[in-house]
């Protein structure tokens, strides 16, 4: 890798990291499809699941005080249920159609969100079909964040319980993927180097993220929430349509 290269994904790993520390999600999301012009994409993939483990354990640590285990709980025991079916799809199905039903599916509840409708009322169950979701898409297509974004947004968490949620489950969820790419053999010099690398550059997004938190309330945070997601469902629509 040159000089160049590097520079331009550490770049990219730096304002990844920063959305990350701000939002509570969004990292895989920026830092993915900006990194395959530099890298292929395994090694995007890969390097930014071990770039964002790393990440979301630092701001777990951080949130620990923040009592939000019920849910966290909640969403990765089903989380859990749903991975081996999302590997299932992944070894049989084409990945494209399962982006575009996610990018619909997001868009959906982009609308019920800039329509207004309140879902906080929704019965224990809506929690757990959606992170068994999240289980199903985070070895199907690597993307697992949609569904939990979602469900917090639609819960009106704080953005301090918002953030903890999601961080305590995307670190165990991520991890669990690693150790997937591992035993696939996914996992090799470029990436190990590559997230070395990358990591103390992480380290300062973060950073400047956390110290930036404070300059949004909780009205923007939840606008800002629904921008990202609606992103979200666009990059997933027209990553199944051009391949």
């Amino acid at each position: 890798m040159t000089l160049w290269q590097f520079a331009a994904i550490a770049l990219i790993v730096f304002g990844a990291s920063l959305m990350q520390a701000l939002f509570g999600f969004g990292f895989g999301l920026i830092s993915v499809p900006l990194m395959i012009f530099f890298v292929d994409l395994p090694t995007a993939v890969v390097t930014a699941t071990a770039v964002s483990t790393v990440s979301c354990s630092i701001q777990w640590f951080e949130s620990r005080a923040i009592r939000a285990r019920q849910i966290s709980v909640r969403l990765v025991i089903s989380a859990l249920f749903g991975m081996p079916f999302g590997l299932w799809l992944l070894v049989n199905l084409d990945a494209r159609p399962m982006k575009a039903v996610l990018g619909v599916v997001v868009m959906i509840g982009v609308f019920l969100s800039v329509k207004g409708f309140d879902l906080r009322r929704l019965p224990v169950w809506f929690d757990y079909s959606m992170g068994l979701l999240a289980g199903v898409l985070s070895t199907a297509t690597s993307t697992n964040g949609p569904p939990l974004v979602f469900l917090l947004h639609s819960r009106h968490y704080s953005p301090e319980n918002f953030r903890a949620v999601l961080n305590r489950v995307f670190t165990v969820l991520n991890f669990l993927t690693l150790l997937t790419f591992y035993f696939a053999g996914k996992i090799d010099i470029d990436v190990v180097r590559l997230s070395a690398l990358a990591i103390p550059v992480m380290f300062a997004g973060v950073y400047l993220g956390t110290k930036a938190r404070r300059l949004v309330d909780a009205d923007q945070f939840r606008s800002l929430v629904v921008a990202l997601l609606f992103a979200t469902g666009l990059s997933a629509i027209l990553n199944s349509i051009l391949g």
